[in-house]
């Protein structure tokens, strides 16, 4: 195939991370860098030598040598720049969390089929191929029927309070502890589920350290919540951004037969615990990356051969919807202190 211009929306850390990436996959190619402030800009198109510079995003979406854009800014920002690059007719890979709410992404979903173009959403830890190998694993029936997830995560991160992480303050913009962090594993446990419908959502939040005081009040430096999906499933969470223990993370999924934890299969027989180590076949296969792998290699890999044409793009509009939905219903139950229904 022909190599795929990419321009990167966002020179912060996810901008760069795709931009670190970019230059390692074959098949693509980092044409053109936008971001609004200049040393941030500049500093990423100097040190991967990105020739094509642009200070704001329409300029870049007007650049002809522009095929496709990787979006990392923040879904308030980028809610107008995905329908804008759609409407330009550039394939978009667009960061999570992918948008405020829902409705978003239908938005998006009809602008990309109106423009014919391939549109791709960010959840990079779906492409790890031992995720995918996991994945592959439980759907073969390894673990039997599974029922139920369990995650802990902590990130110990307080972010600053002004400039342009100052969304991450704001409660139900996404960028607490569970939008902006937890969602990744989240969503891995979902998708290593099966992807089982939504049903319902009870959470409750903490904002220990709160510097914002608006009328959505401040964002989650904690939050727990449960989740209930078709035929009786459940997915148990809890993140913080801020904790004083040194808990490791944890995702597990429980079958009727077996676990996945710690990345094998654990069974219960006679009185022990036996491990089995999962090496599935792979249902996608990416060119060898180099040594130590960037963060995004795989995700942008599998973008290149979404345009292509090769595979169908992971996530998709449709698994991004119902997901946004999950965390919608997540933090709307933990503002209203009650049990939100999942339509």
């Amino acid at each position: 195939m022909d190599t795929l211009n990419m321009g990167v929306v966002g020179c912060g850390w996810a901008g760069r991370q795709a931009v670190v990436a970019a230059t390692t996959v074959p098949g693509v190619r980092v044409a053109a860098v936008s971001d609004s402030v200049e040393e941030l800009r500049n500093g990423v198109a100097d040190e991967f030598s990105v020739d094509r510079r642009h200070a704001g995003y329409e300029e870049l979406l007007a650049d002809k040598g522009v095929e496709a854009v990787y979006l990392a800014v923040n879904p308030v920002m980028r809610y107008p720049m995905v329908l804008d690059a759609l409407a330009a007719g550039k394939h978009v890979l667009v960061q999570k969390p992918h948008a405020v709410r829902a409705e978003h992404i239908l938005e998006f979903e009809r602008a990309a089929q109106k423009s014919g173009t391939t549109l791709q959403f960010c959840y990079f830890m779906r492409h790890f191929p031992q995720n995918r190998k996991i994945r592959a694993a439980i759907r073969s029936g390894r673990i039997g029927e599974p029922y139920h997830a369990r995650i802990f995560l902590k990130c110990n991160m307080l972010p600053p309070a002004e400039g342009i992480t100052r969304w991450l303050q704001v409660y139900g913009q996404k960028g607490g502890a569970l939008g902006q962090h937890a969602s990744h594993e989240l969503d891995l446990a979902w998708w290593w589920m099966g992807r089982p419908e939504p049903r319902w959502a009870f959470a409750v939040k903490h904002a220990v350290y709160p510097v914002y005081d608006g009328p959505e009040g401040p964002a989650e430096d904690y939050f727990s919540g449960m989740i209930g999906f078709e035929d009786g499933k459940t997915i148990q969470i809890d993140c913080s951004r801020w904790l004083h223990s040194d808990t490791p993370t944890v995702v597990e999924v429980y079958g009727s037969a077996g676990a996945v934890s710690n990345r094998a299969i654990s069974r219960f027989v006679v009185g022990r615990f036996a491990v089995e180590e999962i090496d599935e076949p792979l249902d996608v296969v990416h060119p060898a990356p180099p040594d130590p792998v960037p963060t995004f290699y795989y995700e942008i890999s599998h973008f290149v051969g979404a345009v292509a044409g090769e595979v169908k793009p992971e996530v998709d509009a449709r698994d991004a919807y119902r997901f946004m939905k999950i965390l919608d219903a997540l933090y709307d139950s933990a503002s209203r202190g009650e049990k939100v229904f999942i339509v």
